[in-house]
């Protein structure tokens, strides 16, 4: 009887021991689990560097509401890297994957006025997309080549002359951040000199 038992005792720490192995690897696939949905909640990531007070209207709801919850997983992203047809797609991927968080993240999760707040505000301050083909002239297909492989390609009256070659500057530098290959130093100068020259054809540009 001693023997039984003992036999016995052992397979009941084996059975224990088991449970307690496929509780840990379950906890792991968990802890994986919620790594990967943090690392897809901060794909494609804004530039950081960005607070409220760079915003369009910083003062608006939208850019306050902005701010209080897409800071909970990334740097906040300024209205203008997405167009107003490709912001509502990118704003309900981000609710997914917030609503999809386990609760103990704590990430807060926008009531349905925020998201109303956030997607009006975004789209009013959009990137203002080319309406239109683009004018002719040099460096206009090294424009459309580098520009849309990011986003949608922006109307080049939107900015001014003198505004453009900090424009491009500083998609140069988010381009970096996302790790995106730069085009060359030459085809950045053509991409400026393009818009420039586009922007001046403009209404109202001199």
């Amino acid at each position: 009887m001693t023997a039984l038992t003992a036999c016995g005792g052992g397979a009941s720490q084996r059975a224990a021991s088991e449970a307690a192995g496929a509780d840990t690897a379950q906890q792991g696939a968990t802890g994986v689990n919620d790594r990967l949905l943090l690392a897809a909640a901060k794909a494609a990531l804004p530039p950081p560097g960005l607070t409220t007070a760079d915003l369009p209207d910083p003062q608006s709801e939208g850019a306050r509401t902005l701010g209080q919850f897409c800071t909970a997983c990334h740097s906040l992203p300024a209205p203008t890297i997405h167009s107003a047809t490709d912001w509502p797609s990118v704003l309900r991927r981000m609710w997914l994957r917030m609503e999809l968080l386990p609760g103990g993240l704590r990430v807060p999760v926008p009531s349905e006025q925020q998201r109303q707040a956030i997607v009006n505000y975004v789209l009013a301050h959009a990137l203002q997309v080319s309406g239109t083909a683009l004018p002719e002239g040099a460096g206009r297909a090294t424009f459309s080549r580098m520009c849309s492989r990011c986003h949608a390609l922006p109307d080049p009256r939107q900015h001014s002359t003198a505004d453009w070659p900090a424009v491009v500057t500083r998609m140069e530098q988010r381009m970096d951040q996302m790790k995106v290959d730069r085009p060359a130093q030459g085809q950045v100068s053509e991409i400026i000199l393009y818009l420039q020259a586009a922007s001046r054809r403009g209404p109202g540009r001199e």
